[in-house]
């Protein structure tokens, strides 16, 4: 038969109990805290950059300052709705993404690879 517990053994498990349940308490919160200082830093990253491109196109074409977004959306659909327009951006995503293939290659051995080389 199993031996009895006594009630100040109980209360000694019951403070244990409770004091590793503050700790994984504690250690959540820690958690939680973790990831919205992540997510918030992907949020900061996000407006940095829109601010510098929306800052990048007030600088080529100051009088959009005016624009309402209405207005601002209406000339950017016009924009990139022309050909040479487009053309220029595929180039531009190709081009990105090509570099983009280069570093990561130049990172995971040191070396361009000769096949990448020769492009």
């Amino acid at each position: 038969m199993a031996k009895k517990k006594t009630l100040d053994q109980l209360r000694a498990e019951k403070e244990q109990a409770e004091i590793r349940l503050a700790q994984e308490q504690h250690k959540l919160s820690r958690l939680e805290n973790r990831k919205k200082y992540y997510e918030k830093g992907e949020r900061t990253k996000r407006t940095h950059r829109l601010c510098n491109l929306g800052g990048t196109i007030e600088s080529l074409a100051p009088e959009v300052k005016d624009l309402t977004r209405t207005e601002m959306t209406e000339l950017m659909e016009h924009i990139f709705s022309l050909s040479e327009v487009q053309r220029a951006v595929r180039h531009m995503a190709i081009t990105h993404t090509n570099q983009a293939n280069r570093e990561k290659e130049l990172k995971a051995d040191g070396t361009i690879s000769s096949k990448r080389h020769a492009d």
